[in-house]
């Protein structure tokens, strides 16, 4: 009884105390090895940056329209839907640590610049799962803030 409630005060101050926030900031690499003719290569995805990440976001166009008495984000007329392809080759480096080009990419299988996508989206913490965890954490800390 005595553990269970120590863990239930833990939890409630963890919630109403902010703790210290620690980071390493070098960026985390995924190696890919990729075979061709017979050829085995390492490539690597790496990490968004800060501003990788500015530069992504910035390709979507949204305007605020007011719907009643709400408001939305509505893509605009600049909105730019971004290809896997285009992903990639902001974070995804060839054997001489180089971004690998769009032509490039373009002319592997799309089920295998698919699955780079999604690994290079989770590795970045962009994907669906990251993205609602940060979500609902956010609304957790707006709520008990």
């Amino acid at each position: 009884m005595a553990g269970r409630l120590k863990r239930r005060l833990e939890h409630y101050l963890e919630r109403i105390i902010m703790k210290e926030l620690v980071f390493d900031i070098k960026l985390k690499e995924l190696p890919v090895k990729v075979k061709e003719g017979g050829v085995e290569k390492v490539y690597k995805i790496k990490e968004f940056t800060g501003n990788q990440r500015a530069a992504y976001n910035d390709r979507f166009d949204y305007e605020i329209k007011m719907e009643g008495d709400s408001i939305k984000a509505v893509p605009g007329k600049d909105f730019k839907l971004m290809s896997a392809i285009d992903f990639l080759v902001m974070c995804f480096y060839d054997p001489e640590d180089k971004l690998v080009t769009k032509e490039v990419l373009g002319s592997w299988p799309g089920t295998t610049t698919e699955k780079l996508h999604e690994a290079a989206l989770k590795l970045s913490g962009m994907d669906k799962k990251s993205m609602e965890t940060a979500k609902n954490a956010s609304a957790e800390n707006d709520t008990n803030g």
